[in-house]
C-alpha cells in the first residue's frame, strides 16, 4: 500500500512531544511494509514549504497513493497550498484521515493570543475546519473528551503512543523520575513539595527531574540545593534510556483543569515504554488510562496527595510488580504500530 504522509515538523530531531508523533507514526506505517511518499518541514518557513507542497501535487499528477494521513500542526495551516493539497486528494478520490492536535484556540485562557493576531489565528482555524470537514473522511482525536469538542461525520480516538522495551528485574531504587515543563501548569513545584514531605516523614526518595536547560531559571535555588533532586538535561531515546533505567515509577504532577482533563500526556507512554509505572494527578483522560490498565496511582493535584501517592506506591513491593506486569500489557495494546494500523484499517473500508 501506498501512503501520502502529510507532516508539518522536520523530521530527524525530537524537541516536543508534537514532533514525536509524527515521527514514530511514519516509522510505524514503514515497519507495517508500506511505502510511505512524504511531505514534511517546517511551515513557516514558507518558501521553502510551499516548494515541497508543490513537489507532492506535481507527484499526484502521475501517482496515485492508496490513502493519505495527515499529522497537522497545533496551529492554523499558514500556506494556502496545503489546503489546496488536501483538496486535490480528496478530488481524487483518496481516503483522508486527519489527527487533530490540539484545541488551544477554543480556549482564551490558555491560549493566551490576543488582539488583531488573536482574531486572524481563529478566522483561520474556523477556516481549516471548513476544509477538514470537507476533504477528510475520518478525523482523529487523542481522546474522547478532545473528540466531543468538535462535531466531523467520523470521530476516532488515536491517542499517542510508545515502544516497550521495559526491565522486569531491576530491583527497586526508591528513584522517581519526571520529565517535562518546569511551570505551575505542569505541576513542578507541587512535585517538589511533595517530594520534600516524603522525605520530613523520613522517607529517602531521590527524584531525576530531566528539563530543558533554558528552564532552570524557573527552579528555586534551595531546591536544586537539596540532596534528593538529580537535573538532566536529556531528550530523546539514547539519553534518557540510562534515567529511566535509574528510576521505578514516572510522576506526571499536572495541574488539573478543563483543558488537562481531556489531553494525555505523550510522556505516560514514554515512562511506560520503558516498563515504569506511572503516578499522575487525576486529569480524566490520564486517569481513564491509568484505572484501565491497573499501571500505577493516581492522586489529587496538591503536594500532600502526592506525597501519599508516593508513599502508598512504595509501602507494598509485590504490588510495583503488580503494576509493572500490567505496564507490559498496556504497552502491548499502545504501541504505534498498534495506531499505524489503525489508520491502515479505517482508510482502507472506506476504498471497499
Amino acid at each position: 500500500m501506498t501512503i501520502l504522509y502529510i507532516t508539518f515538523i522536520d523530521f530527524g530531531e525530537f524537541k516536543s512531544g508534537s514532533s514525536v508523533r509524527p515521527q514514530k507514526m511514519y516509522d510505524a506505517f514503514r515497519q507495517l511494509g508500506h511505502e510511505v511518499k512524504l511531505l514534511e518541514g517546517q511551515q513557516n518557513r514558507r518558501a521553502e514549504r510551499k516548494q515541497k507542497t508543490a513537489e507532492i501535487l506535481s507527484w499526484l499528477d502521475s501517482h496515485t497513493p492508496d490513502i493519505c494521513y495527515v499529522e497537522p500542526p497545533a496551529g492554523p495551516f499558514f500556506n494556502a497550498i496545503d489546503l489546496k493539497l488536501l483538496k486535490k486528494v480528496h478530488g481524487m478520490g483518496v481516503p483522508i484521515a486527519l489527527f487533530y492536535r490540539d484545541a488551544y484556540w477554543k480556549f482564551a485562557k490558555w491560549w493566551g493570543v490576543k488582539g488583531p493576531k488573536k482574531w486572524l489565528l481563529t478566522y483561520m482555524h474556523k477556516r481549516d475546519l471548513k476544509v477538514f470537514a470537507k476533504t477528510c473522511d475520518v478525523v482523529y482525536f487523542p481522546s474522547p473528551s478532545m473528540a466531543d469538542l468538535f462535531d466531523f461525520r467520523r470521530r476516532e480516538i488515536l491517542p499517542p503512543a510508545g515502544e516497550y522495551h521495559g526491565d522486569h528485574t531491576r530491583k527497586i531504587q526508591h528513584r522517581v523520575v519526571y520529565v517535562g515543563g518546569v511551570t505551575p501548569r505542569y505541576g513542578t513545584q507541587q512535585l517538589l513539595e511533595a517530594i520534600n514531605l516524603l522525605h520530613k516523614r523520613g522517607m529517602d526518595i531521590k527524584l531525576s527531574l530531566v528539563c530543558r536547560s533554558e528552564e532552570m531559571q524557573n527552579l528555586k535555588a534551595q531546591d536544586l540545593q537539596k540532596k534528593w533532586i538529580t537535573v538532566f538535561h536529556a531528550s530523546g531515546d539514547e539519553q534518557l534510556a540510562s534515567i529511566y533505567a535509574g528510576a521505578d515509577v514516572g510522576l506526571i504532577p499536572l495541574q488539573r483543569d478543563f483543558y488537562m482533563d481531556f489531553a494525555i500526556c505523550v510522556k505516560m507512554f514514554e515512562y511506560m515504554g520503558y516498563g515504569l509505572p506511572v503516578i499522575s494527578t487525576d486529569c480524566v483522560e490520564t486517569k481513564r488510562m491509568i484505572d484501565r490498565y491497573e499501571c500505577g496511582l493516581t492522586c489529587k493535584d496538591d503536594p500532600q496527595s502526592l506525597a501519599d501517592a508516593i508513599a502508598r506506591f512504595y509501602s507494598d513491593p509485590e504490588k510495583i510488580e503488580e503494576y509493572r506486569d500490567n505496564v507490559a500489557t498496556a504497552m502491548s495494546e499502545n504501541q504505534w504500530c498498534n495506531r499505524a494500523q489503525k489508520v491502515v484499517d479505517d482508510l482502507s473500508a472506506l476504498k471497499k
